[in-house]
C-alpha cells in the first residue's frame, strides 16, 4: 500500500487504443488497477473485452497510448493453457516450472484438487470436456500466480457449480494481492461484488463510475 492506505497500482493504461487497419477495436481508454482488486469488464460479444485484456496483459501492442505494468501478467481465456496431448497435471507442472515457481508437482496437485479435477489429472487435455478444460484454466491461474491475471470469459462452458468455483477463485486471488481483470457477459458473475466494473459497447467505454475508495477504474 502507499502512504494514503491505498493498494499500489499494478496496471496503468493511459489513453490506450487498438486498431486493426481501418477498424478501431478499442477507443482510447485510461484505467488504473490496484493490487488485491477485481475489475469486471462487461459487454456483448465484439465489444472489445478481449482486446482490452490482451492489451493489459501485453499480448497486443497499443495503437496509441501507454501501458505500465508492475510485475508479470497472465492472460487466460476459458479452456486455454494446455496442448491437446498434454495431461492436465503436466500442463500445470510445465507452466509452473517455466515461471520459476517452487515445487511444481505440489502446485499442480493442489490446484487440480481445488477445481475438482484430481480424478482427471492424467488424462490428455484434448479428451476433456469444454467445462473440464475451463476448470483446468482456473487451476493454472491458481498454480501460476502473477501480479495481474486477466481471465477472459472464465465461466464459459461452466454450470452453476463451476460459476461458484470461479467466484471462489476470484476471492482467493484478491486475497493474495493479485490484480484481476475479468471479461464476462455472464449475468451471475456480473452480480458478484467486484471492486470495479467497466462496460464496453463497440469498443468504447460507457458510463464509467470509479470507486474513490480504491485505485481501480481511475478514468481520466
Amino acid at each position: 500500500m502507499d502512504r494514503t492506505g491505498r493498494s499500489a497500482a499494478v496496471l496503468r493504461l493511459r489513453a490506450v487504443s487498438r486498431r486493426y487497419g481501418s477498424t478501431q477495436a478499442l477507443a482510447p481508454i485510461s484505467l488504473t488497477v490496484a493490487a488485491g482488486t477485481v475489475t469486471l469488464v462487461a459487454g456483448a460479444n465484439g465489444s472489445g473485452k478481449s482486446t482490452l485484456l490482451r492489451l493489459a496483459a501485453g499480448l497486443l501492442v497499443p495503437s496509441s497510448g501507454a501501458r505500465v505494468l508492475a510485475g508479470r501478467a497472465r492472460y487466460l481465456p476459458a479452456g486455454a493453457g494446455a496442448r491437446a496431448a498434454q495431461t492436465a497435471r503436466s500442463a500445470i507442472r510445465v507452466a509452473a516450472g517455466l515461471a520459476g515457481l517452487p515445487d511444481p508437482h505440489a502446485r499442480a496437485a493442489a490446484a487440480l484438487a481445488e477445481v475438482e479435477l484430481t480424478a482427471l489429472a492424467d488424462r490428455p487435455a484434448g479428451t476433456l470436456s469444454a467445462g473440464q478444460r475451463a476448470r483446468l484454466t482456473l487451476a493454472l491461474a491458481l498454480a501460476c500466480p502473477a501480479e495481474l491475471v486477466c481471465l477472459d470469459e472464465p465461466t464459459a462452458h461452466l454450470d452453476a457449480d463451476g460459476t461458484e468455483l470461479v467466484t471462489r477463485l476470484l476471492a482467493r486471488l484478491r486475497g493474495t494481492g493479485t490484480a484481476v481483470l475479468v471479461a464476462t457477459h455472464d449475468p451471475a458473475l456480473l452480480r458478484w461484488p467486484a471492486d470495479g466494473r467497466i462496460d464496453l459497447v463497440l469498443g468504447r467505454l460507457v458510463d464509467p463510475v470509479p470507486d474513490p475508495a480504491r485505485e481501480v477504474g481511475a478514468w481520466r
